[in-house]
């Protein structure tokens, strides 16, 4: 069996002022430089090792995959995708196609940019080529695109612990459907839900009870499987939110069921979806107060990992006016980060910190500290989540200032290892309090260390209050948004297709 993989990844924030040019994009790999994500705990990697061990032949295509920031431009979209094609065609024949995509995607010109994908990949394959698809737990799963696909997976877990294991998935089922042993049909239900990430926590809470239904329909063979994927409330666009996508051999009937039963279980748990979170000047007395470190200060409003420019200072005010001690923050600021190598190791530099992207989270901070180390800022995540893949932050700073270590880096990066500090030199057991820019994603890392952790309600892209946000595309009425949303399973609302792609 031959089979052909590649992908797009990009989780869009259609409210970010961010541009995503090409270059900015932290890979970007051709033909044989995709295998180099072999054994690495990430999608792609859980083809590429799935294909090995079971001696499929695997021909390399084309990806690229970046941080989470505004709507990619027309030009940069069709030069992914055009690629992209063009290497899949350059393999073709084969026996099927692996995709790795987000499912969050937003490009200029296309709401559904995971839809435009693979339609594109569709038209090259024809009809008959079976594809399958992996995803981010945070993808807003659309019609259109199930339409174009045979098999979709996506992540179990948030923290995103599980994205080889899910991958494999993917193959598995992608050669039983080659093979002839199974017929994947789907059924998606999109209940008028748009929880924000950090409602989407798999481990406790709503999700978990969506999940543990999900996993029973697994173990009980009424499903091959079933995708829960929580959406991105950030992206204005018609299919952002929940999706329920059942996956069955040869019975679009009982797919169609168990997923209007997982869409009204998900809409039961609605209130449940809501979060809260406290005041900064609350949360910084609070960490400074707990008796024992490290405290996770969770700056929400500022989570990277969801489309926010990481140099948001609302934490870092409050953290130097409470003289905090043995705190420690990232943020973003190239341009600070090269005052401090013009300054040296050991001087002490002045300067404005943070808030320059824009006005949404806070307002540049006028620093003054002692440069304690300088570095390039490459370093691998150790996991589990992303195990094995390298990181470049930049040439990266740390400055001490009063009680607080600052790490200036050039390129934001996601918080969800501990290495990121350790890189730098920063023992994360040693910190009383340490300031993360996510929403969820820190647990992975983190968790295991955590003393405590307090969520905070900062300003930004990443606020869990949607009403901040001028929708214009998405569903409505939908909840949280509207209240007095209401959902009732439908039959002569599910099209057609939703039973099976016709060839």
């Amino acid at each position: 069996m031959r089979l052909i993989t590649g992908g797009i990844m990009h989780e869009t924030h259609t409210f970010s002022a961010e541009p995503r040019p090409i270059e900015s994009l932290s890979v970007v790999a051709r033909g044989e430089e995709l295998l180099a994500f072999a054994g690495r705990n990430h999608s792609l990697g859980g083809v590429i090792d799935a294909c090995r061990e079971q001696g499929i032949e695997l021909a390399p295509a084309f990806f690229a995959d970046g941080v989470s920031t505004g709507v990619p431009d027309r030009q940069t979209f069709e030069t992914l995708v055009d690629e992209l094609c063009q290497r899949i065609a350059a393999e073709l024949p084969a026996d099927g196609i692996v995709l790795t995509l987000h499912g969050a995607m937003v490009a200029e010109g296309f709401p559904d940019a995971e839809a435009e994908i693979a339609h594109r990949v569709r038209d090259l394959a024809g009809p008959d080529l079976q594809i399958a698809v992996t995803l981010d737990l945070h993808a807003n799963i659309g019609q259109a695109m199930v339409d174009q696909v045979d098999v979709i997976t996506t992540y179990d877990t948030y923290p995103h612990v599980d994205a080889a294991e899910r991958a494999r998935e993917a193959v598995d089922l992608l050669v039983r459907t080659v093979r002839g042993e199974i017929r994947p049909a789907m059924a998606l239900a999109k209940p008028p839900l748009m929880p924000v990430p950090q409602a989407i926590a798999t481990g406790e809470g709503p999700f978990k009870t969506l999940f543990d239904r999900a996993f029973a329909m697994e173990r009980s063979g009424e499903a091959l499987t079933v995708t829960i994927a929580g959406g991105f409330a950030y992206s204005d666009v018609s299919e952002a939110g929940l999706g329920l996508l059942v996956t069955t051999d040869d019975d679009p009937e009982a797919a169609r069921r168990l997923a209007d039963e997982l869409a009204m279980l998900a809409w039961s748990l609605r209130h449940e979806m809501v979060v809260r979170n406290t005041p900064p000047v609350e949360a910084v007395a609070e960490a400074i107060a707990f008796p024992e470190g490290p405290v996770m200060l969770v700056d929400v409003g500022d989570n990277i990992g969801g489309g926010t420019p990481g140099d948001g200072t609302v934490l870092l005010a409050e953290l130097l006016a409470q003289e905090a001690r043995e705190a420690t923050m990232v943020i973003a600021d190239a341009e600070a980060a090269r005052a401090a190598f013009a300054a040296g190791v050991g001087a002490t530099v002045r300067h404005a910190v943070g808030g320059k992207t824009d006005r949404l989270h806070g307002d540049p901070i006028e620093v003054e500290g002692r440069v304690r180390l300088l570095c390039d800022g490459q370093w691998v995540h150790e996991g589990p989540e992303n195990a094995g893949v390298p990181v470049d932050m930049g040439p990266t700073a740390v400055l001490r200032c009063g009680g607080v270590n600052l790490v200036l880096t050039s390129l934001k990066s996601m918080p969800g290892d501990q290495q990121q500090l350790k890189s730098v030199g920063i023992d994360p057991t040693r910190q009383q309090i340490i300031v993360v820019k996510a929403a969820v994603r820190w647990r992975g890392g983190f968790g295991p260390i955590a003393k405590h952790a307090v969520y905070v309600d900062t300003p930004g892209l990443g606020s869990v209050d949607l009403r901040r946000f001028p929708y214009q595309h998405i569903r409505r009425p939908i909840f949280p948004l509207d209240a007095g949303a209401e959902f009732a399973v439908s039959r002569d609302a599910v099209p057609r297709s939703s039973y099976r792609r016709e060839k």
